[in-house]
């Protein structure tokens, strides 16, 4: 059913757990694993076997405890849904004992100096590595954009009125975002008179394939299984590039983070929180599923404080012709306001007010 539903990510999550269910049957020497046979005893066996299972992407490694959460979490599924449509006793639900919980791993995230050698950055224009950082900084302006998102954004998602509405693939909300300065400016790049609304902003997807003619998220919706197949095919090896070079990009930023498309949303949330921003208003910026307990859907909440915290999270610095900003000029003369006598200081507070 989630093959045939376009789940693509899921049903290779659901294979790897039956690669492994498998593998502990024939260890086991059991002809199959039945209903019945999902007793707390087999679970514990099933964990222990987990735990010496050697990981496929990180050899000479076992599988991480959050890896065999995640197994955990499928069986548990399939045997709720088992016990839904009748052809397992509630009571018989080993979970209802058996228990694994994973561990607490530290969220990757950049500073806003790291960010700030990123953007810095020089690049050859036109190079696939600066476009790869114009991705990953689009992203980071846009709040984090998820790579498969971002890949499949098109022109009519840009209003009029300068922002990015759209909707998450993910969880099919809508999301609603002022366009900064810089994320505009980026866009120009890529935006030329030939455009229409349907193309795709970035150079990632073909605008002539069959996929394409699939705009909305409600088209998507009813795409066919190998068609959806072949589209999350394209998107999952641009986010497998993408990501290739931006560890080239976080080596030459002297950044030792695992630079990926997905920590700008870390990025974001972090330096977001450092600057002094309302955590609603950077809970409705992110778009994260947990909205459901606060907001009944995307569109229902006021944008203006989430505009605000983007616009003064991204504020250019205005710099004068003596090379000061104006923050650095208020400080300079409150410097030389210190030692007036009280009559000088209220002379110039009279003529600033002329």
């Amino acid at each position: 059913m989630i093959y045939d539903n376009g789940g693509w990510r899921n049903w290779r999550k659901y294979c790897g757990l039956i690669n492994k269910l498998d593998a502990f049957r024939k260890k086991r020497r059991m002809a199959d694993i039945t209903i019945d046979d999902l007793t707390v005893d087999l679970l514990t066996r099933f964990d222990n076997f987990l735990h010496k299972w050697e990981n496929e992407r990180e050899p000479g490694k076992l599988l991480h405890p959050n890896t065999i959460e995640v197994q955990f979490n499928i069986l548990r599924t399939l045997v709720h849904r088992a016990i839904e449509v009748g052809i397992m006793e509630a009571s018989k639900d080993p979970f209802l004992v058996f228990k694994y919980k994973g561990v607490k791993t530290p969220k990757e995230k950049l500073s806003d100096t790291e960010m700030e050698r990123i953007i810095a950055l020089e690049l050859e224009e036109g190079s696939l590595i600066w476009h790869c950082k114009n991705y990953f900084l689009f992203s980071y302006y846009c709040a984090g954009i998820r790579a498969a998102d971002l890949i499949q954004l098109r022109w009519r998602n840009i209003t009029e009125n300068g922002r990015l509405h759209y909707q998450m693939g993910k969880n099919h909300k809508d999301r609603d975002l002022v366009l900064v300065e810089q994320a505009i400016e980026i866009l120009g790049h890529y935006h030329n008179e030939d455009v229409t609304p349907d193309d795709y902003i970035f150079p990632l997807l073909d605008n002539g394939a069959e996929y394409a003619k699939f705009i909305t998220q409600a088209d998507k919706d009813r795409m066919k299984p190998e068609l959806r197949h072949q589209l999350y095919q394209q998107i999952s090896s641009k986010n497998a590039l993408i990501n290739k070079y931006m560890k080239k990009i976080a080596e030459k930023a002297e950044i030792t983070t695992n630079l990926t498309m997905h920590i700008s949303c870390h990025a974001f949330a972090h330096i977001a929180q450092e600057a002094g921003a309302e955590s609603s208003a950077i809970k409705n910026i992110l778009g994260h599923s947990n909205l459901a307990t606060t907001e009944r859907s995307m569109g229902s909440f006021d944008t203006t404080k989430t505009d605000n915290t983007l616009r003064s999270l991204f504020k250019k610095k205005k710099v004068s012709t003596d090379g000061l900003t104006d923050e650095e000029r208020v400080q300079q003369a409150v410097e030389l306001l210190k030692g007036m006598p009280p009559e000088q200081i209220m002379a110039v507070i009279s003529a600033i007010n002329k």
